[in-house]
C-alpha cells in the first residue's frame, strides 16, 4: 500500500484550501492534511504533525509564506516547501527559490500542483539517499584512516624493534668495520620508522611534511654518531614541502645515506664544518641538496658506479623516484637530486 502523505497547508481562504485538497485527490494522491493560517499553528503542526511536504500561500493577514519558509528551513530543513499563490511577482519568485522553495504554483493553474509535489518528493528521496551514501562513505573513510594509522604505527614499532636488535647485537661486535655496518643498518631502519611515525601522527596519511622529516632525521643522526653542534653545524633550508609517501620513503633513505657519509668522512681529525640540507620546488621540479664543506670526496671516485653500499643505494633510490643525481666536489661535496613527484 502506498504510504499516506502528510501535507501541511498554510492558507487563510477555506475554499482555496479545499481546491488544493481536491486537486491532489483528483490526481490520486493518498494523503492526510492539516490546514493552518497563523505562525503559532504553523510551528506547532511542523513540529507535531511532521509533514512530508508544505504548501503555502504567499500572503496571509497575520503571517506570510517567506517567513513560513524560513521557519521550515530552520526546524525541518529536509521538508520540501512549495508556494501555492494567486499572484507572485518575479522578484518574489526569485527570493522564494533562493531561500529554498522547491517550486511555486498559481492557484488558477492547480493542474501543475501534483507534478510539482511529485518532483519535490523525488528530489527529497534522492537527497536523502545521497546523504546516506555520503555518510556511509565518510564512515568507511574514517575506518580506513584508523586502519592505516594502525598499520603505520605497527610498521614503525617493528622497525624500531629491528633497530633495537641491531643496537644490542652491535654490543658484541669488536671489529670497527663490522660495527659500522650495524650502525648504518640501524640508521636505515630508524629513517624508515621516522617516516611511519610522522604519518600516523598526521591527519594526511598519504603525504608527509618532508621539511619537518629531514630536520628530525638529521638531528637523530647527529645523536647516533655522537656529533656535537660545536664540531659540525647543521643548516636546513626547507620550506614547507609535502611529499607522497612513495617518494618520501626512498628520499628519506637517500638523506640518511648522504648525511651519514658526511658525518663519517667529511670532517676527520676533529675538523669543524657545516652540513647543509636544502629542498625546494620550481614549477613541478623538486631539487634536493645535501652539501658539506669538509675534505671532499676522492678524486678517482665514480659516484655513478661506486664500490660502497651507501652510494649504490643513493643511485638506486634516485632511479626509483625517477630522479637525476649530480655531484659537485668544489669545497667539500654537494649531492644534487632533481625529480618530479609521481602523480
Amino acid at each position: 500500500m502506498e504510504k499516506e502523505l502528510k501535507v501541511l497547508i498554510l492558507e487563510d481562504v477555506e475554499l482555496d484550501a479545499e481546491l488544493t485538497e481536491y486537486e491532489m485527490r483528483r490526481e490520486g494522491l493518498n494523503f492526510i492534511s492539516r490546514i493552518v493560517e497563523t505562525e503559532i499553528d504553523f510551528i506547532n503542526e511542523l513540529e507535531e504533525f511532521k509533514p512530508d511536504i508544505v504548501l503555502a500561500d504567499h500572503s496571509l493577514p497575520t503571517f506570510d509564506g517567506l517567513s513560513a519558509l524560513s521557519i521550515t528551513r530552520e526546524k525541518s530543513p529536509k521538508t520540501p516547501f512549495i508556494f501555492v499563490s494567486g499572484k507572485i511577482g518575479n522578484e518574489n519568485a526569485i527570493d522564494m527559490l533562493k531561500m529554498g522553495a522547491k517550486d511555486y504554483v498559481f492557484k488558477n493553474n492547480l493542474k501543475k500542483l501534483v507534478p510539482s509535489i511529485q518532483r519535490a518528493l523525488i528530489e527529497k528521496d534522492e537527497l536523502e539517499e545521497l546523504i546516506e551514501s555520503r555518510n556511509a562513505l565518510e564512515k568507511a573513510l574514517k575506518e580506513k584512516e584508523m586502519l592505516l594509522k594502525e598499520i603505520h604505527h605497527r610498521v614503525k614499532n617493528n622497525l624500531m624493534i629491528i633497530s633495537s636488535l641491531l643496537e644490542l647485537q652491535s654490543c658484541y661486535v669488536k671489529d670497527k668495520t663490522d660495527l659500522d655496518f650495524f650502525r648504518e643498518s640501524r640508521t636505515r631502519a630508524d629513517s624508515m620508522a621516522l617516516i611511519h611515525e610522522k604519518l600516523y601522527q598526521s591527519t594526511d596519511l598519504k603525504n608527509i611534511n618532508f621539511s619537518d622529516y629531514i630536520s628530525s632525521l638529521a638531528t637523530d643522526l647527529m645523536e647516533v654518531y655522537t656529533i656535537t653542534p660545536e664540531k659540525i653545524k647543521l643548516k636546513i633550508n626547507a620550506p614547507n614541502i609535502n611529499l607522497d609517501i612513495n617518494t618520501a620513503i626512498p628520499l628519506g633513505l637517500i638523506t640518511n645515506e648522504l648525511i651519514s657519509n658526511s658525518l663519517k668522512h667529511a670532517f676527520p681529525d676533529d675538523k669543524t664544518g657545516t652540513i647543509t640540507l636544502e629542498i625546494y620546488k620550481t614549477d613541478d621540479i623538486f631539487t634536493f641538496k645535501v652539501k658539506d664543506d669538509g675534505v671532499g670526496l676522492p678524486s678517482d671516485l665514480d659516484y655513478k658506479n661506486p664500490d660502497s653500499l651507501g652510494l649504490e643505494l643513493v643511485n638506486t633510490l634516485t632511479i626509483q623516484i625517477g630522479g637525476k643525481l649530480e655531484l659537485k666536489s668544489d669545497n667539500g661535496a654537494e649531492f644534487i637530486i632533481t625529480f618530479k613527484e609521481s602523480v
